[in-house]
């Protein structure tokens, strides 16, 4: 019995519930802060510079209406520098000038973005019902009610965008081999160029997904002078869709002419250098393609590609379940998944992964055909990020291969009978799960990591606290007029103040540095209101806004708080609020400067020894 048309639409009516609640209540996150000045630079100047390390698409889209909404511009920070980042600098002083009204034009480039996600739940939809039938209601359940999907769906970031496009273009693919003509092959290349242009992961993936995918669907009789023709088509729409959205400038490029500083790319450009450092570095091969072959990309993606490939391989400090070190962890996205997504939804995924290695010698050459270009995709995001371990911050890099896992899992409704209720268990249980905690689902941790409150043991950044509640600390200061004057320290990258909160910064403390203290000398918890950010809490070296325009280092400056007190609420999972009273800043005071008597006494004593 086929299912009725409006029963498979309210999966997608509940996922755009979800997403515009997520857009009117959170504020813009750390890396959104910059995405939307950056965007309307683009437009503005016709140079594709600011956050030139992820391809510009979503932020053009975006930004479209938000340009006749007329915004104040200060591009004063504005760095004309390649690498140096200036597009943060600039996103401040995008909401010193606006002011409040700053969070409404984020608000318009997060509701032009909607239809696209329909649009991308559409392709899931299609592309899941041509392998599961019925069954396909199943995925989009489950990518409606995914938090970390629901989350970055709602934000003018790339990574949703990226895993709705990923399903959209395999689908797109797929219909190409069932009706091979000149019009799907520029259709395949058009998705193809648009893929690439969400999020440079792509770039890596998908040459080996379309190449496995003309493997397994290879037939001798089918490879002629069209065939042929058709592929050309597709290359050539793809580059000019990639291009297109570049502005047609800097392409092709010598790779020569490329001032590359990462060791991965250095030896194919940086012409100022001898041509035997280059062929040394770089290899005969590398040395000709980089001196006699155009490149037929823009300049300025192999340029933002070479600034995130020097990223990894500098490295950052990373958190990983109470642990800080320099550098990441190869399971760590392994990690993530297992205490971020909903246990529901990893018991079916799992049944149904562990089904199809059981019963292997069941699989036809034609099923092996259908699921490859499915199971293919998650393996390589995974094993890419992965192995990118120079720092680990974000489980949204792993957020384009979500879609396909989604399907994967929806596999276990058609199993048998079992398996059938099994699902709809897990999925009831997916869904109270993840409502209860709306609409703080960036900040989601499943019932085996504890929850939320929990989280913070497990990861931190965007998996927790991405500055994404900041506006709902401004609500929660206008209902609790008597937590007045408030402290914070904020994980943000734009200052609160602008957009209406009255705070200054805590006092810090960080053992064995005395003179690390308040403009007015204070040092230690003092009594009062606090608010302080979950990154702040668990140690992350950031700068934060002091509530007066100014912006100082923290290093571990509050993790006090969280060893000594405890909160009396909390906004969203990632801001602890805290009333201290003059009693309990004394007695904390007094033991955190005996603790630290202790630690440089023992340090003197251990720099005597080694004398």
């Amino acid at each position: 019995m086929a299912m009725p048309k409006y029963v498979q639409m309210l999966p997608g009516l509940l996922f755009g519930v979800l997403l515009c609640t997520s857009i009117i209540v959170h504020s813009p996150p750390i890396d959104e802060t910059a995405h939307l000045p950056a965007g309307l630079s683009h437009w503005e100047s016709g140079r594709i510079q600011l956050y030139g390390v992820n391809p510009p698409l979503i932020r053009l889209l975006a930004t479209i209406p938000v340009r006749f909404a007329r915004p104040n511009y200060d591009w004063s920070a504005y760095s004309a520098v390649w690498g140096d980042r200036s597009e943060f600098a600039v996103g401040r002083r995008f909401f010193a000038v606006n002011g409040p009204r700053s969070i409404h034009y984020y608000r318009i480039a997060r509701w032009f973005l909607l239809p696209f996600a329909f649009v991308g739940v559409w392709g899931l939809f299609r592309l899941a019902k041509e392998l599961l039938n019925q069954s396909a209601v199943v995925a989009i359940v489950l990518c409606a009610i995914s938090p970390l999907m629901i989350s970055h769906a709602s934000l003018m970031t790339s990574d949703a965008w990226a895993a709705l496009g990923g399903v959209l273009f395999i689908f797109i693919f797929r219909q190409y081999f069932q009706s091979p003509s000149v019009l799907y092959a520029a259709a395949v290349g058009a998705a193809a160029g648009y893929l690439i242009c969400t999020k440079a992961t792509w770039l890596v993936v998908l040459p080996i997904v379309v190449t496995a995918g003309v493997v397994v669907r290879f037939e001798k009789q089918n490879l002629d002078f069209w065939s042929a023709v058709r592929v050309g088509i597709a290359i050539i729409s793809c580059i000019f869709v990639i291009n297109a959205v570049y502005g047609f400038t800097d392409s092709p490029v010598y790779l020569r002419d490329c001032p590359f500083q990462s060791k991965s790319l250095r030896g194919f450009g940086n012409a100022d250098i001898s041509r035997e450092h280059v062929a040394a570095e770089a290899g005969v091969v590398s040395t000709f393609i980089a001196e006699n072959l155009p490149i037929p990309l823009p300049r300025n993606m192999l340029e933002g590609i070479d600034i995130q490939r020097g990223d990894f391989e500098r490295g950052f400090r990373s958190y990983l379940m109470g642990e800080w070190k320099h550098g990441g962890w190869w399971y760590y996205y392994l990690i993530g998944f297992l205490v971020k997504e909903p246990i529901g939804f990893q018991l079916i995924l799992y049944a149904s992964i562990v089904h199809g290695l059981w019963y292997w010698k069941r699989w036809t050459k034609v099923s092996v055909r259908e699921w490859s270009l499915i199971v293919l995709p998650p393996v390589l995001i995974f094993g890419l990020v992965s192995s990118q371990t120079g720092f680990n911050h974000h489980m949204r890099y792993v957020l384009p291969a979500y879609p396909f896992l989604f399907i994967i899992a929806a596999r276990t409704v058609t199993l048998g009978k079992f398996w059938k209720w099994f699902s709809y268990a897990c999925l009831t249980w997916q869904a109270a799960s993840v409502l209860w905690f709306a609409p703080h689902w960036m900040s989601y941790f499943n019932e085996a990591a504890g929850g939320p409150k929990n989280g913070h043991k497990w990861l931190v950044d965007s998996n927790i606290d991405w500055g994404q509640d900041i506006l709902m600390l401004k609500w929660w200061q206008d209902k609790h007029p008597k937590a007045a004057p408030l402290n914070a320290a904020i994980f943000t990258m734009f200052d609160p103040k602008d957009i209406g909160l009255k705070f200054k910064l805590p006092a810090p403390f960080v053992k064995g540095q005395p003179e690390v203290v308040t403009k007015d000398g204070l040092r230690g918890p003092q009594p009062g209101w606090y608010a302080v950010s979950v990154c702040m809490l668990k140690g992350m070296h950031f700068s934060v806004p002091e509530g007066d325009g100014e912006w100082s280092g923290s290093t571990e400056n509050f993790t006090y708080f969280l060893d000594n007190f405890e909160p009396v609420d909390m906004i969203g999972y990632s801001i602890y609020i805290y009333h201290i009273t003059e009693d309990d800043a004394a007695r904390v005071r007094a033991k955190l400067l005996a603790e630290e008597a202790e630690f440089l006494k023992a340090e003197s004593e251990s720099k005597e020894v080694e004398l």
